[in-house]
């Protein structure tokens, strides 16, 4: 009646669903933050504040760069699980589509902001 008790060799098994959670939370928020830019910008230029445009700008870069980096990290994550065998793809692959796309939209951010400085 021996059971078979994990050496610290093997090292703790990791949780591939919670991992696949964590993607999608993160590539969620990435989301989210940009979201939030798009909504607050044309209320900051209708009130008609001469500094609007390099406000925006500025907040654009910020809110670009934080959602890139949560872009990365949320397709990465994403990636770690989809490419496991036999752990649930789910919300990895969520995670991850939802990271690609924050990569490409804070790059373009990246290029509207810009413009933005320039006006």
């Amino acid at each position: 009646m021996s059971e078979s008790v994990p050496t610290a060799a093997q090292g703790a098994p990791m949780n591939f669903r919670l991992l696949g959670v964590i993607a999608f939370i993160i590539g969620a928020a990435a989301v989210l933050m940009t979201r939030l830019l798009s909504l607050i910008a044309p209320l900051m230029i209708s009130t008609g504040m001469p500094s609007a445009y390099s406000l925006i700008s500025g907040m654009g870069v910020f809110a670009n760069a934080l959602s890139l980096i949560l872009g990365i990290a949320a397709l990465v994550l994403g990636l770690i699980v989809l490419l496991r065998r036999g752990a649930p793809k789910g919300f990895a692959a969520a995670g991850a589509a939802l990271g690609g796309a924050e990569i490409l939209n804070a790059l373009i951010g990246f290029g509207q902001a810009a413009f933005y400085s320039f006006l």
